[in-house]
């Protein structure tokens, strides 16, 4: 079964939706607990959910954070999204991340596949 294109939308917008406002409960329950993720950052493959819950720590550091300019394509059950990630840090500057995320979908609507793709010289400014 594939899931339709717009339902694809759907649950990509509310995936992002829920890191955005800071909510990853909410963004982790849209994974599937034996979904993998690799990030090409450390170069290995992971939990997705233990990926995502790693984000805490970036979210409490810093002021802000927000997905902008997103580009995204939709498969029969995939999503290619490239867009930028904007970080304020504490002391007001910004560092933004050119990011590509590809996520696989389930057929329950889960996310069953995680890979993300960044400028690993650039996420170094957040440290």
């Amino acid at each position: 079964m594939t899931i339709p294109s717009q339902d694809l939308e759907k649950l990509t917008d509310a995936f992002f939706d829920a890191i955005t406002r800071g909510d990853l409960d909410d963004a982790v329950q849209r994974i599937h607990p034996d979904a993998r993720a690799m990030q090409n950052v450390v170069g290995r493959e992971i939990n997705a959910r233990d990926l995502l819950l790693s984000l805490r720590g970036l979210l409490d550091s810093v002021d802000g954070f927000a997905y902008e300019n997103p580009r995204r394509v939709v498969g029969a059950d995939a999503v290619v999204e490239q867009h930028d990630v904007r970080l304020t840090r504490k002391d007001g500057s910004d560092v933004v991340l050119d990011v590509c995320i590809i996520l696989r979908f389930g057929e329950d609507g889960r996310i069953v596949r995680l890979d993300e793709y960044l400028d690993s010289a650039a996420a170094a400014a957040l440290r």
